[in-house]
């Protein structure tokens, strides 16, 4: 069995057939994918040599999360949102609105709305040290999702001193977003797992996760569901299905273009 730990290799359908599964699930995918996001905006902060007391995160999806909980060691953080249940992902001691009027007079504001997220009328009103935004296209976008894109505008439409915008790629991926990636970490990992010999046939933890959360708006039920494993695999040979995730997880990069 390779020295393959126990709790991730079982005997499949008969002695012959092993079924292993990931360690990693679908949240460790996402925090590490958030992470990675996280440490750019950080390194960009602190290379600004600007003090942040007041920090406002426009976006409580995967990204705004995590920038929350990095944020708030630094500052103290609001985060804003147009879905009210969004408040349940967040810290307690992160501060959650719903209106917008929020955006005036914070140090820094970092918008992860992406595509149909905010417009440059809204933007206008910051008037802050910095403004970052994310970019919603990655090294795959298509022509539509970039000229969908009004990034740029938003930029423009603000008057803090610093601005910047963050850009996540590597995997050729069409948007930067943390599900988006996390969806193409399992896709591509899964297509290498295939080509294994001995492998009969895998499954990654895919669903359309969003859907719970922006339709069905159950937030136990979203984090009970990222708790899959990333993949099950059934194959003659046990093998490590983290080993080929984590050549995934390390192709993906993040900067901050300063504007």
């Amino acid at each position: 069995m390779n020295n393959y730990p126990i709790k991730y290799c079982q005997e499949g359908i008969t002695s012959e057939v092993f079924t292993v599964t990931s360690q990693m699930n679908i949240e460790d995918l996402i925090k590490e994918i958030t992470e990675i996001k996280c440490n750019t905006v950080c390194n960009w902060i602190n290379s600004l040599d600007v003090d942040i007391e007041y920090s406002l995160v426009i976006g409580a999806y995967l990204t705004g999360i995590g920038l929350s909980k990095r944020l708030k060691k630094i500052s103290k953080v609001e985060v804003v949102d147009i879905y009210p249940h969004m408040r349940n992902l967040l810290d307690e001691d992160v501060e959650f609105h719903s209106k917008i009027d929020m955006i005036k007079n914070k140090d820094i504001v970092v918008d992860t709305t992406g595509l149909g997220g905010l417009t440059p009328e809204i933007t206008k009103l910051i008037n802050g040290k910095t403004f970052l935004v994310e970019d919603p296209a990655s090294d795959g976008s298509d022509d539509m999702i970039n000229n969908k894109s009004n990034i740029e505008d938003r930029l423009k439409s603000t008057s803090a001193s610093y601005k910047g915008i963050l850009k996540t790629e590597g995997l050729n991926s069409k948007t930067s977003g943390t599900m988006t990636l996390t969806m193409e970490v399992l896709r591509n990992s899964l297509k290498d797992i295939l080509k294994k010999p001995g492998v009969l046939y895998g499954v990654a933890g895919m669903d359309f996760y969003e859907s719970i959360l922006f339709k069905e708006k159950n937030v136990d039920k979203f984090l009970d569901h990222i708790k899959k494993p990333a993949l099950t695999v059934s194959t003659l040979d046990p093998f490590s299905c983290d080993d080929i995730i984590n050549e995934y997880l390390e192709k993906i990069y993040s900067k901050v273009e300063k504007c």
